[in-house]
């Protein structure tokens, strides 16, 4: 069976130091950023973190973008031993709040107050550009790096509350691994980190370079627009996707130098069967599907064989089985041949992580089927989410939003099928007191209070919502078509097919 190897992230942060040390490991904006230039910042980040007060096991809400400041400030509180807990920066609102509460950090870093409530000001601290006021200089190159390196990474919460995954030192290493596996990582590759690194996708190609010497152009964010420019102008050789992506990559006009790149892969998750020939035959590009979870090391299965419409085999360090199984189609249920590549459960979430670890494995909440070949097929969820431009948007945290309004006395979140970015999100309103105010209204409301990707496209005010048993709505029996909902996009009231 093949292994994992046997390094950690403190070894990889020595590392910096001692092996190609004057080689570039990524570039942000107009900076270079050598391997030891980086290991430098994160000795002065450590000694300004220290002096702060900040210890071994504390924990830290970080609110940035993607940026050189994030990555110094993420290592170095690795390094201490400190817990790190990134959150995307769009997020506000009752989401956001419920996260902070719950983990109680000694501090969040952001850049601006703007989205946290005013409970939560004297744990803010603002990073200016380049950590000049956390950074000091220091003259102990003699580290001391602490053991049970951990992040808290939050997931959307499908059928409730965002849940921490809580993530360990191995499982960074295990994910980081498998990526450069999935991309048949060389020395001189490059990448386009345009994920979060809030995301365990993010941060895995991060560790992935310290790994492998490689190197990545950090991005703050996805630009179909910049997209094409970027990947000619750096060069880049290796390219993550997700399905949402390539599907706008591939609305975007054709021109005559759609083939003129260096880059030999892309590798990630959620690509179509029709995307998979459209985007290889346009832009000659073989794409390579992988599947997993932040819950299991991120990677669980890689399609090496090229099989259209399979997520691939499982990895050598897992068992993957079908179960409860109607015609060959259940939930895809997870082992682990190594300890330590699952998460040992949700932050204070007991009843979420008994539902995740059961007596037969991880269930991952994926239906999913197997071929005679051992080819494995992801069908779709079984938890309650709508999934815009490669991102899993938790209905509960759009509902609990929306019903909070004054004149809203409940809601149900549905989807339908996007032209691009895989689902464009459906809002049905109950009224209180019948008073029905302007839908327009309303969604213009909503577009200040929540994050992009969570904002509804159609809206409906519906007379009652259907019921199951224990009084919950049952989503199953709501007929879309039957409704005369209010197109947001083109101001309007359609139909859909």
């Amino acid at each position: 069976m093949q292994k994992l190897p046997k390094v950690s992230v403190n070894k990889l942060i020595k590392n910096l130091s001692r092996k190609e040390k004057n080689k570039t490991i990524f570039i942000c904006g107009n900076k270079k950023i050598s391997r030891l230039e980086l290991y430098n910042k994160i000795l002065k980040t450590r000694t300004g973190l220290l002096k702060k007060g900040f210890k071994n096991k504390d924990k830290v809400v970080c609110l940035l973008d993607n940026s050189y400041e994030q990555i110094i400030l993420f290592l170095s509180c690795l390094s201490l031993g400190i817990v790190w807990v990134p959150i995307e920066p769009k997020r506000k609102g009752i989401g956001l709040d419920y996260i902070v509460q719950l983990v109680n950090p000694k501090a969040i870093f952001t850049k601006t107050k703007n989205n946290l409530e005013k409970k939560f000001s004297k744990k803010i601290i603002i990073v200016n550009k380049d950590l000049k006021n956390i950074s000091q200089s220091t003259h102990d190159y003699n580290l001391k790096f602490k053991k049970n390196i951990k992040c808290i990474l939050f997931t959307s919460g499908t059928t409730g509350p965002p849940k921490g995954v809580i993530v360990s030192d191995k499982m960074l290493i295990a994910s980081a691994y498998a990526t450069g596996i999935a991309c048949d990582i060389k020395n001189k590759d490059r990448f386009l980190l345009w994920e979060s690194l809030s995301h365990i996708g993010g941060i895995e190609v991060l560790i992935l370079c310290l790994m492998a010497g490689s190197k990545f152009i950090l991005l703050k964010k996805f630009s179909a627009k910049k997209f094409w420019k970027q990947i000619r102008k750096y060069k880049i050789t290796k390219l993550h996707y997700l399905g949402g992506i390539l599907d706008i990559l591939i609305k975007k006009k054709s021109k005559k130098i759609d083939r003129n790149h260096k880059v030999k892969l892309a590798f990630g998750a959620g690509s179509r069967k029709e995307t998979y020939h459209e985007f290889k035959e346009r832009f000659n590009i073989p794409l390579r599907e992988v599947y997993g979870m932040t819950e299991a090391s991120s990677f669980t299965t890689i399609n090496f064989k090229n099989k259209l419409g399979s997520i691939g085999r499982v990895l050598p360090w897992f068992k993957l089985k079908i179960v409860n199984k109607i015609n060959g189609i259940g939930e895809i249920v997870i082992n682990q041949k190594q300890k330590g590549l699952f998460t040992k459960g949700y932050y204070k979430d007991n009843k979420s992580s008994k539902m995740l670890f059961q007596k037969d494995g991880l269930h991952t909440g994926d239906l999913g089927k197997i071929d005679r070949m051992g080819n494995v097929f992801y069908i779709g969820r079984l938890k309650d989410f709508v999934r815009v431009k490669g991102e899993n948007i938790s209905s509960w945290e759009i509902e609990t939003n929306l019903n909070m309004h004054s004149d809203i006395s409940e809601s149900a979140i549905l989807s339908t099928k996007a032209d691009i970015g895989e689902e464009n999100i459906i809002a049905l309103l109950m009224a209180k007191n019948n008073k029905k105010p302007n839908l327009d209204k309303v969604a213009l409301y909503f577009q200040k209070k929540l994050p992009k990707n969570y904002n509804p496209r159609y809206w409906c005010y519906v007379d009652k919502l259907p019921r199951t048993s224990t009084f919950r709505i049952d989503k199953k029996l709501i007929k879309i078509n039957s409704l005369k909902l209010y197109d947001f996009l083109n101001k309007k009231f359609v139909y859909l097919k």
